[in-house]
């Protein structure tokens, strides 16, 4: 067997030049790395500004949007205030003006008991005026007022009684009720009546079950300042409201 041999040959120079070679790519890399750092740094240090000023603009943005927020509340409820105002000053004007209409009403209810010729023709004596009847909640139910008045020049305390019937259809027949059968208020068929110019008769009444009222028939009677005896029929008419007359 043969033995080979093999030549290597040194060269100092090659060797210096990888050394120097290796020292370069070292010092490349931290530099490298060096300046990644700084830039990651500098990225960071960016970012955490750029949050900053994000987070104080959103801030400010809030405020802004908190200061609208109050403005429109503000202006709604002061366009609600400006509308109850509105609303509150119709409704006294229209209660003004439903009392005003009454208190004309009454003057000329007033004028015509101390001056019945100048306003309308009355039989003088005892006269049967007005009847009001208003719906209470309660089905069947109802309020009533009965005026009744002397009409005359010189005034004088009248004295007598009061008789009233309900006149209707219960289960297809004509069917009558006093009044006293259907209110607690009128105790007795004869109503006693003592007034020198006017007396109303107020009182509540409930209608038996299944009757239609169509009149309300009146009769009325006095003895003193002189004796004296009428009757008057008056249709079964529901009204909103009393007239607003005070004895």
């Amino acid at each position: 067997m043969t033995s080979r041999s093999v030549v290597v040959q040194h060269d100092p120079r090659r060797r210096l030049r990888l050394r120097v070679l290796a020292g370069l790519i070292l010092l490349g890399t931290f530099a490298g790395g060096l300046v990644l750092g700084i830039a990651g740094v500098e990225l960071q240090w960016s970012i955490a500004q750029e949050n900053s000023d994000l987070q104080a603009r959103l801030v400010l943005l809030s405020g802004q949007v908190e200061e609208l927020q109050q403005w429109q509340t503000n202006n709604q409820t002061r366009r609600d205030i400006d509308a109850a105002a509105l609303e509150m000053v119709r409704l006294d004007l229209a209660s003004q003006q439903q009392t005003i209409a009454e208190l004309e009403r009454g003057i000329k209810f007033y004028k015509s008991l101390m001056a019945p010729g100048e306003l309308q023709e009355l039989q003088e004596g005892l006269s049967i005026r007005s009847i009001d009847i208003i719906p209470e909640d309660e089905p069947g139910r109802y309020q009533f007022r009965i005026l009744v008045q002397q009409s005359t020049r010189k005034h004088q305390l009248l004295t007598g009684s009061l008789n009233v019937w309900l006149l209707g259809e219960l289960d297809g027949k004509v069917a009558r009720f006093d009044l006293p059968g259907l209110s607690e208020d009128v105790p007795n068929a004869n109503i006693r009546l003592r007034f020198k110019y006017f007396q109303a008769i107020d009182g509540a009444l409930v209608l038996p079950e299944g009757f239609t009222p169509q009149v309300v028939q009146m009769s009325a009677k006095s003895t003193t300042p002189r004796r004296s005896e009428i009757s008057k029929e008056f249709p079964w008419a529901v009204q909103e409201k009393i007239s607003n007359v005070r004895q």
